[in-house]
């Protein structure tokens, strides 16, 4: 996503390698800029339904899910998820929020994440969205989502070896429904070297 300056409004997607140049395109201080909208693209994130979430339990599921050392120099964030009656917490580095608030010192900063635009309602689709060395992937399957997950890839091989064991895992018939890549997703690279299906939606 590139970044975009509408009415005074911001919108950023971050990861680890386009941090600080993302950043740095925008002049620091600048009091035109009145709102701040960061999309994160990370891989710490655990989506809870609403049923089980709570502040004395979301800790406990966070270093399960994401390991007992994952919340250390990071801040949680929230975003619902109303069509999964869930809540999406991620973690955000604390040095990059501090970062972000001193270089948008005059806006009002929210935070997303990557991994809400990837839950499309797509029965028996697999949606697919790579950012980066990232590729998030949700799976609806009798309209009840039974996978959302992010894998890091080095390379096309890698990611073509993720979506077979997905496709096995869950029966796809990539014929009738490939893979779907959801807007804003990066191409992938080699991706018919590999016989990697997608569709761009």
């Amino acid at each position: 996503m590139e970044p975009t300056n509408l009415a005074e409004t911001l919108h950023l997607r971050l990861n680890a390698e386009n941090f600080r140049e993302q950043l740095l395109a925008h002049p620091k201080k600048d009091s035109r800029i009145t709102s701040v909208h960061i999309e994160i693209a990370n891989e710490y994130f655990l989506l809870i339904p609403n049923t089980f979430d709570s502040p004395t339990f979301r800790l406990g599921f966070l270093e399960k899910a994401l390991g007992e050392n994952a919340l250390v120099g990071k801040e949680i964030q929230q975003q619902a998820i109303a069509s999964e009656d869930a809540t999406l917490i991620f973690l955000v580095p604390s040095d990059w929020k501090d970062y972000i608030s001193a270089h948008f010192a005059y806006a009002k900063i929210s935070y997303t994440h990557s991994l809400a635009s990837c839950l499309l309602n797509n029965d028996q689709q697999l949606n697919l969205l790579i950012q980066g060395k990232l590729a998030f992937a949700s799976l609806y399957q009798g309209n009840k989502l039974q996978l959302a997950n992010v894998f890091r890839f080095e390379s096309a091989i890698e990611l073509a070896f993720y979506l077979q064991s997905i496709r096995d895992a869950f029966s796809l018939n990539w014929t009738l429904y490939p893979p779907l890549l959801v807007a804003e997703s990066e191409e992938i690279a080699d991706a018919s070297l590999y016989q990697i299906p997608y569709v761009q939606s």
